[in-house]
């Protein structure tokens, strides 16, 4: 009656899943990644105006076209918002600034039924149907199925990695190197950074001995050799791009094609403006 969590089983198959995260909330954007060839979406609704308690019209277009869903809860302890999250229909959530293994309780208690958490039940919901008649069903499948994602962002997540890696529930996790290269002083240099990538390869290392998948590839600027360098490393799950930055970058080509095109002609292309915006 329920479905597996296809990530879970891709991983647990030796296969490489592909997500990217949306900041949009645009479902047609939705739809077009499971089109083609992306294997799961993380929806954020930490720095985006997506509301966990608005995700169902985004998680039922990733259904559409057989997307895993995820939703990245505002804090990692938020209750309301994993259990808004996982009622939608996601099967899992991202926990944003994880700085210990208490976190990652906390947010388990707030995922899971008893006997693994403190979860109160509610039958009326996308996830379970809306069928009481089948909520211990339900209950069990969102015990067995649903993934917690500890985000590594700064020093105190690396300093009780141990503990957040050998936690039960924890199969997937997430190196923000831009996050962890701003808390330690490294700006933008991402994985150049000399204190970033040794925190990637303690996260890689750690993993590895606890099992746990990390995301990863290339973000921003994905090709063939950076992918294979990043499996290579140790990355089993893919995020890259995020809606709106690949927009972005699909406008400004087209823009230049255009610029560069007008070159030698008696036509010519305005100034570019801001807008008030910064550049």
């Amino acid at each position: 009656m329920y479905k597996k969590n296809r990530i879970k089983e891709m991983i647990d198959n030796g296969e490489i899943p592909l997500g990217m995260q949306c900041f949009t909330g645009d479902p047609a954007l939705i739809e077009i990644m499971g089109l083609t060839g992306f294997d799961y979406v993380m929806l954020d609704s930490e720095h985006s105006g997506n509301d966990p308690r608005a995700m169902e019209t985004l998680i039922r277009a990733a259904d559409s076209v057989g997307l895993t869903s995820f939703v990245r809860v505002p804090q990692a302890t938020d209750e309301a918002s994993i259990h808004r999250a996982l009622e939608a229909g996601a099967m899992g959530v991202y926990l944003p600034e994880v700085d210990s293994v208490e976190d990652v309780k906390k947010a388990a208690e707030a995922a899971f039924y008893y006997p693994k958490g403190n979860r109160g039940i509610c039958p009326s919901v996308r996830a379970a149907h809306y069928n009481p008649d089948t909520f211990v069903d339900y209950a069990a499948w969102n015990n067995n199925e649903i993934m917690l994602v500890p985000m590594i962002e700064n020093p105190s997540a690396l300093a009780d990695l141990e503990n957040i890696f050998a936690h039960p529930d924890v199969h997937m996790a997430v190196f923000a190197e831009g996050d962890y290269g701003f808390s330690v002083g490294e700006g933008m240099d991402l994985l150049t950074g000399t204190k970033v990538k040794e925190a990637y390869q303690q996260v890689l290392a750690t993993g590895a001995k606890h099992n746990v998948a990390v995301i990863g590839g290339p973000v921003l600027a994905a090709d063939p050799d950076s992918c294979r360098q990043a499996i290579e490393a140790g990355v089993r799950v893919f995020s890259i791009g995020l809606d709106s930055v690949v927009f972005r970058s699909a406008c400004q080509a087209m823009a230049a094609a255009l610029d560069k095109g007008t070159q030698g002609t008696k036509f010519s292309r305005p100034e570019k403006k801001n807008w008030g915006f910064a550049p």
